[in-house]
């Protein structure tokens, strides 16, 4: 019997589990499921990842007003924490092609001497277990494959939403200590003018010290504004993957919240159908049931191994044969592969469980947080600043007849100026809750793409003539 003809069997075999998807393959299918769930505007990264081009892009980006969409782009072009979640691809690769190919045969090669002449055996071996029980691993690997697929897709998302957060906090910041630095500057030029008139004999020695002390707490504010600034500029510039120092240029003021409240059961409804993560558990759920029924099925087969032999002497062919050896289930009949399969598919049904429920309550939890804030910055911006102001300008008038004293209409300005920041965190808190509430949905809001009216300016509480000290401004 001549080798060659199983040799040749053998070798098709192998061949034939050779083909499995290729590397850029899977990133092109992780780029396809987030490029489907990322809120509009946003430039996914999608394609080769050439290290010189991505550079470039990420300049290019960074040289414009760094909007919320262009802020996420950078990110998921950039963030060195990404590049380590898609190196996940490769390692599921890895375990894709393993399963997709039967192990090397074993070449076996003797030599005897008897009676003064060398005898030499030759023999090649293929575990045939592997053959029959290559489709199904290779299906698995392939479910595997895709799972992982959809864990770090998952991962971009739950990145951008980070993006997002860190992109309203630091803008929020921005607007807050922009509104200090004005404040502060008008405060000094009221003092330096009250150091004037008391200098001219114009104004009380109180009066100067009210000036001086509301511009040295005004100053303080600006600074600790500045510095909770810089610390929400810094921890954006972590998650886009650059230095804080890189200099870029976010929008004035972020937009007011938009009337309407979510429907919990409608959005709960589209995170069944959308949620990665959630898509991800229900695959290694479905995994784990393929491998315990893989397990019993195939429960009482052992190891078994086919191959040819032949046996030479003195150039003489003297034997040709077949072989083969089967391990006996005796002792061992799967019982652990089959308690380990039945474990791994009970903690894979708990953590689905446990996921659907935190979804449920997520979206519930989030939809009930976007109304409070929502409302919150609404009645600040009808309510409690147009209050503040009025305040202030009865304020200003009973100073002005000598109705009150300088002291209480300072208190009154710290008090609106105090209100306005509170109204740029509550309008900050809103979108941080709609962002948490789109990571819980996994995919874009209704409204994403809508326009939305910027928040009221900082000119808003600023005051209208910074020429004069209070205190003379009756005379």
């Amino acid at each position: 019997m001549d080798l060659r003809l199983p040799l040749l069997a053998m070798l098709l075999a192998i061949l034939a589990g050779c083909a499995t998807a290729t590397k850029q393959a899977g990133i092109d299918a992780v780029d396809t499921r987030v490029t489907a769930q990322l809120r509009p505007g946003i430039e996914p990264a999608t394609g080769a990842r050439d290290a010189v081009a991505l550079a470039a892009r990420v300049d290019e980006l960074l040289a414009q007003q760094l909007t919320l969409e262009r802020a996420v782009g950078v990110a998921l072009l950039n963030n060195p924490h990404l590049r380590a979640e898609y190196a996940q691809l490769g390692v599921a690769r890895g375990d894709l092609i393993d399963a997709s190919r039967l192990p090397n045969p074993r070449f076996g090669w003797l030599r005897e001497r008897e009676n003064g002449s060398n005898s030499y055996t030759q023999s090649l071996s293929q575990e045939f277990t592997a053959i029959l029980l290559l489709p199904a691993r290779k299906r698995i690997s392939a479910a595997e494959y895709t799972r992982v697929q959809q864990t770090i897709a998952a991962a971009v998302l739950d990145l951008a939403a980070d993006v997002e957060v860190a992109w309203f906090e630091a803008l929020a910041a921005d607007q807050v200590a922009t509104m200090r630095a004005a404040v502060a500057k008008a405060a000094e030029l009221s003092a330096t003018l009250a150091e004037r008139f008391h200098l001219a004999g114009n104004l009380p020695r109180l009066a100067l010290l009210l000036e001086q002390s509301a511009a040295s707490s005004a100053a303080i504010e600006a600074r600790r504004a500045k510095a909770q600034a810089l610390s929400a500029r810094s921890a954006l510039a972590t998650l886009l993957g650059v230095r804080s120092t890189v200099a870029w240029q976010l929008p004035a003021s972020l937009a007011a919240p938009p009337p309407g409240r979510y429907i919990s059961a409608r959005l709960t409804a589209r995170a069944a159908r959308e949620r990665l993560d959630l898509a991800a558990a229900i695959s290694e759920r479905q995994l784990r049931a393929d491998a315990l029924d893989l397990a019993r099925n195939w429960r009482w087969l052992g190891a078994l191994e086919l191959g040819v032999e032949r046996e030479t002497e003195g150039g003489q062919v003297r034997v040709r044969g077949l072989e083969a050896s089967i391990e006996l289930p005796l002792f061992q009949q799967g019982q652990a592969a089959i308690a380990r399969a039945e474990g791994e598919l009970a903690a894979a049904d708990a953590r689905l469980a446990e996921l659907q429920l935190a979804i449920d309550n997520q979206i519930a939890l989030a939809v009930e947080r976007v109304e409070v804030e929502r409302q919150i910055a609404e009645d600040y911006r009808t309510i409690l600043l147009p209050q503040r102001a009025a305040i202030v300008d009865g304020t200003q008038r009973e100073v002005n007849f000598m109705f009150e004293g300088p002291f209480e209409l300072l208190r009154i300005k710290q008090e609106q100026y105090a209100a306005y920041q509170e109204y740029i965190e509550a309008v900050r808190d809103y979108w941080v809750a709609r962002t948490l509430l789109r990571r819980a949905v996994g995919g874009p809001l209704p409204d994403d793409d809508e326009e939305f009216m910027p928040t009221i300016g900082v000119e808003a509480v600023l005051p209208t003539d910074n020429a004069a000290p209070v205190e003379h401004q009756h005379h």
